[in-house]
């Protein structure tokens, strides 16, 4: 028993090894096109470093390749700068900040982004179900599903 246990172990590092080899050297590439000014490189570095993809976890090190991406008009990557400010990954949270980066990302038509800044607006400070709604059905209108549970709720609010 303590031989398959061991043998399985061992089967499993094994095999797990090129997989994070792999990884590792990925993150190289990118972050090397990252260096270069490269946003999309940008913004999956900072999500590797999120998630600990390639490299070990670091909100900090995520939160400053977020915004190298989003200072260079990246949607996706303004999104998830508004979204560290709001859960305060790697900084404070900062409903003001959140809601600034949110909007720039919304107002490029990135669903995800339309969406919590709709629920941002429901909440205080600075609840308005007015916009909350145009930005969730902006949102609901792009395909993004979650919107449509939310809509329901501001109407409700609104009524």
């Amino acid at each position: 028993m303590f031989r398959t246990i061991l043998l399985c172990t061992v089967m499993l590092f094994a095999a797990a090894g090129p997989v994070m080899a792999d990884e590792s050297a990925v993150f190289d590439r990118k972050m090397a096109a990252a260096r270069q000014g490269n946003p999309e490189a940008q913004y999956d570095v900072a999500y590797r470093y999120e998630k600990g993809r390639g490299v070990d976890e670091d909100e900090d090190a995520a939160l400053a390749w977020y915004r190298k991406a989003a200072d260079q008009d990246l949607a996706k990557a303004q999104y998830k700068l508004g979204m560290c400010y709001l859960k305060g990954k790697g900084t404070d949270p900062d409903r003001q900040q959140a809601r600034a980066w949110l909007r720039k990302a919304a107002e490029q038509g990135y669903p995800p982004a339309q969406y919590h800044l709709g629920k941002l607006y429901t909440t205080r400070p600075g609840r308005n179900y007015r916009m909350a709604l145009e930005w969730l059905e902006k949102a609901q209108d792009a395909g993004y599903e979650p919107a449509t549970r939310a809509i329901s709720k501001v109407r409700r609010k609104l009524n």
